[in-house]
């Protein structure tokens, strides 16, 4: 089983006690200041963390599904955005 993190990938223990204990060690990492910690590391631990909880779970794919809502409707807002100012400038262009 691996997690997908942006464009990297991160195997995780097929144990339920590995995966338990690796959440827990990245989340503890994370908390520590400077290049060894890492604010990532945390959201990964509770992203493993959550493999093994039925609410935690669910919990994750509707997140997953609104943050690929909103990424959907951000982009689609700056496509018309684009069209618009292509459209202005194409115009303006002609009438002077």
């Amino acid at each position: 089983m691996r997690i997908k993190v942006g464009k990297y990938r991160i195997p995780v223990p097929k144990s339920r006690v590995g995966r338990i204990s690796t959440g827990i060690v990245l989340i503890l990492v994370g908390l520590i200041p400077g290049p060894p910690g890492g604010v990532v590391a945390i959201p990964v631990g509770l992203t493993i963390l959550t493999l093994d909880n039925p609410r935690g779970r669910r919990w994750r794919r509707v997140t997953i599904v609104r943050i690929g809502r909103r990424w959907q409707a951000r982009e689609e807002k700056k496509r018309r955005r684009r069209a618009r100012a292509r459209g202005a400038s194409q115009g303006s262009g002609e009438e002077a």
